[in-house]
């Protein structure tokens, strides 16, 4: 039997070994694990709210630190030319040892770890904010008991990122809904 912190931490590192690019990054892991709780219901237990780059819960950071102090993950500051940093984050040696001690859960969730990697392993920072960011506001009118349009989706999105053209939003929330990832539309 395995604790909640210690099932999370080998949740992330079996998503660090999934993903396909070396742009695996603090960013990424946030997103996946609210991707993982919220479309596929994997039941994390961690309370996202609204944050300045999308969904976030402290408890993801604590997680992912955790994983690292067990040794499961390698997380290396890499700084970009643009002055800007990030990190990157990588199974080690030991990642089989975390993911063995939460091998049921793991299995038991293996089809919605795959899922989430080959949805969402290809986008970047940004992108990985808008789609957390549209599903975060669609299942906010879900939470209220309401429904909305396309376009009050993206007006509430482009609310609160305004930094993403109306047409980036329309986009990625049309492929969402195409995808039936989206619950509010009416």
């Amino acid at each position: 039997m395995t604790n909640e912190s210690q099932t999370r931490a080998a949740v992330i590192a079996a998503l660090a070994e999934k993903y396909p690019t070396e742009n695996f990054g603090r960013t990424a892991v946030m997103k996946l694990c609210y991707f993982l709780q919220t479309l596929r219901r994997v039941p994390l237990g961690y309370h996202f709210t609204l944050y300045s780059y999308g969904p976030f819960d402290s408890d993801v950071l604590s997680d992912l630190d955790y994983a690292e102090e067990l040794g499961a993950i390698s997380s290396v500051e890499v700084h970009y030319p643009s002055g800007a940093y990030g990190y990157h984050i990588s199974p080690t040696t030991e990642t089989g040892a975390l993911k063995d001690k939460a091998a049921p859960f793991l299995r038991e969730h293996k089809a919605d770890l795959d899922w989430v990697i080959g949805e969402f392993g290809n986008m970047g920072s940004a992108e990985l904010e808008l789609a957390s960011t549209i599903v975060y506001a669609d299942r906010e009118v879900v939470r209220r008991g309401s429904r909305q349009t396309m376009a009050e989706l993206v007006r509430r999105v482009s609310d609160v990122k305004p930094h993403f053209t109306q047409a980036q939003i329309e986009r990625t929330a049309g492929q969402f809904s195409e995808k039936d990832l989206l619950l509010s539309l009416a």
